[in-house]
C-alpha cells in the first residue's frame, strides 16, 4: 500500500484508469470502508481513497478547500469513477464535477448511502462518539455530555454553529476524562483533534448542493432506515439520482457486502464514463 499526503492506494493497481473514493475512514470505526469494497472487487481499476488533512490543518476548510486539495493531487490518468460513502457522497459529486471541468470527460458517480449533513447528522455522530467513549468518560460524564449535546441541538441554529458548540462540549468532557484517567495531553489533543476534524468535514460537506451534484449518480442503499436516501420520500429519491440499487444489509456493512461489490463491478464495467 502506497500512502501520499492526499490519496491512499487501496487494492491492486494494474495501471490504466483509476477509481477515486471519498470517505472519512477513521481508524477503528464500525462501518466498513472502501478497502473492504476494493477487496470484494479484486483485480481491476486502481482505487484511491482520500486522506484527511493533518489534524488542525483543516480548521477553517470549506468544501472548495477539500476538493481543491484532492483535485490538485489527481495524476494524469483517466478517472473511471468517483465513489462516495455517507457524507463523502456530497464531496464525491463535487469532485466528479471538477474533474469533468478539468478533463472534459465525466467519470461515473457511485454513491453509497449518501448524505448531505444536517444538524441531526452532526448530533447523531456526536452521540455515537460520546457513547463509544463512555468507558473512558464514565457514566456520569457521558450522561452530562449527552445532555449538553441535547441542549445544543435544541438551542443552536445551523450546521456550522451546532458543530462549533458540539466540538466545545466534547473537548471539555474529553480533556477532563483524559486527565482523570492519567492520560497525557498529547493523547487528549489527538482525540479531540480527530473529532474536530470530522466535524469540519461534515460542515464542509453540508455546503454542497446535492440536488445539483447527484444528478446522474448510481446510488447503493442499505436497509438502515435512517441512512442515506432512506428517510426521503421515494419520489424525491427517484428525482435526486439516476438510479438506486437497494441491498438487504445494514449501513455499517454496505461496503463489505459481496452483493454490493458484484453490483459495483457491473456498473463500472458497463457504465464507464458517462
Amino acid at each position: 500500500m502506497t500512502t501520499t499526503p492526499v490519496w491512499r492506494e487501496i487494492g491492486a493497481d494494474p495501471g490504466g484508469p483509476i477509481v477515486l473514493a471519498v470517505d472519512y475512514a477513521a481508524t477503528g470505526r464500525p462501518e466498513a470502508a472502501f478497502g473492504d469494497l476494493a477487496d470484494g472487487l479484486g483485480a481491476g481499476a486502481a482505487m484511491w481513497e482520500t486522506v484527511q488533512p493533518p489534524l488542525g490543518a483543516e480548521a477553517d476548510f470549506d468544501a472548495a478547500d477539500y476538493v481543491d486539495r484532492w483535485v490538485s493531487a489527481v495524476p494524469d490518468r483517466p478517472v473511471r469513477a468517483v465513489l462516495g460513502f455517507c457524507a463523502g457522497g456530497a464531496f464525491a459529486g463535487e469532485l466528479a464535477a471538477r474533474l469533468t471541468e478539468r478533463t472534459g470527460r465525466a467519470p461515473a458517480l457511485l454513491l453509497f448511502d449518501p448524505e448531505s449533513p444536517t444538524t441531526l447528522t452532526l448530533y447523531y455522530q456526536y452521540r455515537k462518539v460520546v457513547e463509544s467513549l463512555s468507558g473512558m468518560l464514565g457514566a456520569e460524564r457521558a450522561a452530562a455530555a449527552v445532555a449538553d449535546g441535547d441542549r445544543a441541538l435544541a438551542g443552536v441554529d445551523g450546521v456550522e454553529q451546532l458543530g462549533t458548540e458540539l466540538v466545545r462540549i466534547f473537548t471539555g468532557a474529553a480533556e477532563v476524562a483524559c486527565a482523570a484517567a492519567g492520560l497525557d495531553e498529547e493523547y487528549a489533543e489527538e482525540l479531540t483533534g480527530t473529532y474536530r476534524s470530522f466535524v469540519r468535514y461534515l460542515i464542509a460537506a453540508a455546503q454542497i448542493d446535492r440536488d445539483k451534484r447527484w444528478a446522474g449518480a448510481v446510488v447503493f442503499s442499505s436497509a438502515t432506515p435512517t441512512s442515506g436516501l432512506n428517510p426521503l420520500d421515494p419520489a424525491d429519491r427517484a428525482a435526486l439520482v439516476d438510479r438506486e440499487l437497494r441491498f438487504d444489509v445494514e449501513h455499517a456493512d454496505l461496503l463489505r457486502a459481496p452483493d454490493v461489490a458484484a453490483a459495483v463491478g457491473e456498473v463500472l464495467a458497463g457504465k464507464g464514463a458517462r
